[in-house]
């Protein structure tokens, strides 16, 4: 699901699990099965979704996406790289970054950890932990300032050609240090002791985990500020603001919207309130079958997912095997589901929808091709 996604969401399944759970922020109520793994949280580009009725039908998409989990780090460890701010430096939050215009050094900012983090200078030797932010760093146009990516980070093409630092639990930190590397970009499930040791190194950590679909926007502004590109985020934040309102002014018509189940993996791991992925489908004019949960990535059983009968079932994981449109459209007991009766099963491009970066408008657009196909022909 988030697998290659993260692209480890790919992820693995199992990183996948791992991932959820680390996301996790509450237990799940009686609709839930407490999950003791979860799949990692779930970026875009022109994307075209052939979406159907049909039993097989997917929602391809013609790009390939990367990801970043929405996963929370809760560390209050504060990286100090000096004495005492002048008065000239600049204090930002993701939210205000790239209000201050040209970036003025030193620079303070406050990343989605609530860590601050001060810098002399703008970032030129960049590693990234996640496909999420890997995609970012890219559309910000910073490319040449990339010498690290994780070994997930599959978009764009180029970022292939990065030096591989390793997975999401098996980061290797002697070849980020080696690499010289001013700014490390970690993500909401990178390891609280990673996080740690790379300060105790000497090394720059900025955490970007949002959980929304505004806090995507607050990074793009925040990287963007704090590299001194803050025009280049302005510009971006802006393009992902329009494709969502050319998404939602095409739905927002629509008088029955349809009960989804967000389906992370054949174990039933789904999203729920507090996900970025349940605003995506609220946007892309959906309405999620999970609404009694505080955890954002609950494992269901089959009775709850029969018992709230969804319309529509999406998939997002693109691993295959058992997770097609056909092998879900066969489950014992299931018949009964409107989705199933009515074969509308669809597999998205989970990079899109599962990576909380600058493709995830895209990814908006995606869901909702699958579930209007006649409003985006």
């Amino acid at each position: 699901m988030l697998r290659r996604k993260y692209s480890g969401l790919p992820l693995t399944l199992v990183a996948i699990m791992l991932t959820l759970m680390l996301a996790a922020c509450g237990d799940p109520t009686a609709t839930t099965i407490p999950a003791t793994t979860a799949p990692a949280k779930p970026t875009t580009a022109a994307t075209t979704v052939a979406a159907t009725t049909s039993a097989a039908t997917t929602v391809a998409a013609t790009t390939v996406a990367t990801t970043s989990a929405a996963t929370t780090v809760p560390t209050t460890a504060a990286i100090t790289t000096a004495t005492t701010a002048p008065t000239t430096s600049v204090a930002t939050t993701a939210a205000t970054a790239a209000k201050a215009g040209a970036t003025t050094y030193p620079l303070t900012i406050t990343d989605d950890a609530k860590r601050s983090i001060k810098f002399e200078k703008a970032p030129s030797k960049i590693v990234s932990l996640a496909p999420s932010n890997t995609e970012l760093l890219y559309a910000l146009g910073l490319g040449e300032r990339v010498v690290g990516v994780d070994e997930y980070s599959d978009f764009p093409a180029e970022a292939k050609q990065k030096e591989k630092i390793g997975g999401y639990k098996d980061t290797n930190l002697e070849r980020v240090i080696a690499l010289n590397t001013d700014l490390v970009l970690a993500s909401g499930i990178t390891a609280k002791q990673l996080i740690s040791t790379m300060e105790t190194r000497g090394l720059m950590v900025v955490v970007l985990d949002p959980t929304n679909l505004a806090g995507v926007v607050a990074n793009m502004k925040l990287v963007a500020q704090l590299t001194n590109v803050p025009e280049k985020g302005e510009a971006l934040a802006t393009e992902f603001q329009k494709k969502l309102d050319e998404v939602t002014a095409k739905t927002k018509d629509v008088k029955a919207r349809p009960r989804i189940f967000y389906e992370l993996d054949p174990t039933l791991f789904t999203v729920g309130p507090g996900s970025f992925i349940d605003e995506m489908i609220q946007k892309a004019g959906g309405q999620n079958i999970v609404t009694d949960t505080t955890n954002p990535y609950p494992q269901l059983n089959q009775e709850v997912v029969i018992n709230k009968d969804p319309e529509v079932i999406l998939l997002g994981d693109d691993t295959g095997g058992n997770h097609t449109p056909e092998k879900i459209l066969t489950r014992p007991g299931w018949d009964k589901i409107s989705a199933i009766k009515n074969k509308r099963v669809y597999a998205l491009n989970a990079n899109l929808v599962n990576r909380p970066g600058p493709r995830a408008a895209l990814g908006v657009e995606n869901i909702a091709k699958a579930l209007y196909p006649d409003l985006f022909k």
